[in-house]
């Protein structure tokens, strides 16, 4: 029998999301942005949502 590969882990990977408050870029876990969880942005500590139309 073969094993199968965990799929969850080879989803977590680094996205680019931009701040709307500072327009810098910050890297941010795949599975963090699908879910659509509040993010930080690490140059002004500003949270936010990722936008609707990230492209992994």
């Amino acid at each position: 029998m073969t094993e199968r590969k965990n799929v969850k882990k080879a989803r977590n990977y680094l996205v680019t999301s931009q701040c709307p408050k500072c327009e810098k870029n910050s890297e941010h876990s795949f599975s963090r942005v699908q879910k659509g969880s509040t993010l930080i942005c690490p140059h002004c500590n500003q949270l936010f949502q990722p936008a609707k139309n990230v492209a992994a």
